[in-house]
């Protein structure tokens, strides 16, 4: 049974058709839906270990956020599913597998398959990827 779906959405194309399937979904299972969206600040780190963070980033990166999710919004809300928009800050992959399932225990998580770079992907792996492997609750990549 489902009965909690988390919807991780970073604005890209694959997010949106996640929210959209989620929301198929969750009208199906007569679920709610907790969308995510995650802000991964940018810092630049001192020599004594301390960090900070560029204002005008900042603002602009929780602005980006607030929108994906207004956005995702906007497709469930006509659905007539329950649910809930979230901010976390951090990375995405830890945010996802750890802080997300803690709270919300879902049942399901479901996320476009892909929304990074090539370059990022290269790197250290689709948040996707990780996020299939690592989470200790179902996981749906959406193309």
């Amino acid at each position: 049974m489902i009965n909690t779906i988390v919807v991780a959405t970073d604005g890209s194309e694959a997010a949106m058709r996640a929210v959209e399937y989620s929301s198929q979904l969750a009208k199906k299972f007569n679920a709610k839906i907790e969308i995510i969206s995650v802000i991964q600040y940018s810092t630049v780190a001192y020599h004594d270990g301390s960090q900070i963070f560029y204002a005008s980033m900042t603002d602009s990166l929780t602005k980006l956020v607030s929108d994906n999710l207004s956005k995702a919004a906007s497709v469930v809300e006509p659905t007539g599913v329950p649910f809930d928009t979230h901010i976390f800050k951090g990375d995405a992959r830890f945010v996802l597998v750890n802080e997300v399932i803690e709270n919300y225990n879902p049942d399901l998580i479901v996320m476009g398959k892909t929304g990074t770079t090539v370059l990022t992907r290269m790197f250290i792996g689709s948040t996707a990827r990780y996020v299939s492997e690592r989470a200790d609750t179902n996981v749906l990549l959406v193309k």
